[in-house]
């Protein structure tokens, strides 16, 4: 009876760390799942004319502020990509709060415009 409470203690800590880690991993892939649904809707139409193109801000850095920017055209359901835009921010807000995430806090640069090359939106700075 010792022995198993001697293992019990042991291998029960490292057992809590492991479960942990997979909430941690499910969670990041849930975020990432999110953010893969936004490239996709921003992805769906073809860079033809760059006047039915803009971009946002999307995702949220520990330290605040967004991760990046994403070019998506006019003619997709803007409400619903925005929407999801402004979710995945949260959620990645929520995922950084819960496991204490820390970035590097620099401000990515805002794009000035789009262009199209070869079919994709190409932001100019």
């Amino acid at each position: 009876m010792k022995k198993l409470f001697i293992i019990i203690l042991i291998v029960g800590p490292t057992l809590g760390c492991k479960e942990e880690e997979l909430k941690r991993e499910q969670d990041w892939n849930n975020l990432q799942l999110l953010f893969s649904e936004i490239e996709s809707l921003a992805s769906s139409v073809v860079c033809e004319d760059s006047g039915d193109w803009t971009f946002t801000a999307y995702g949220n850095k520990a330290c605040g502020g967004p991760v990046g920017y994403i070019a998506y055209s006019t003619k997709i359901d803007r409400k619903q990509f925005l929407n999801k835009v402004e979710a995945h921010a949260s959620a990645q807000d929520a995922y950084n709060r819960k496991w204490g995430i820390s970035s590097d806090c620099s401000v990515p640069l805002e794009p000035k415009d789009i262009t199209c090359e070869d079919g994709m939106p190409t932001f100019t700075y």
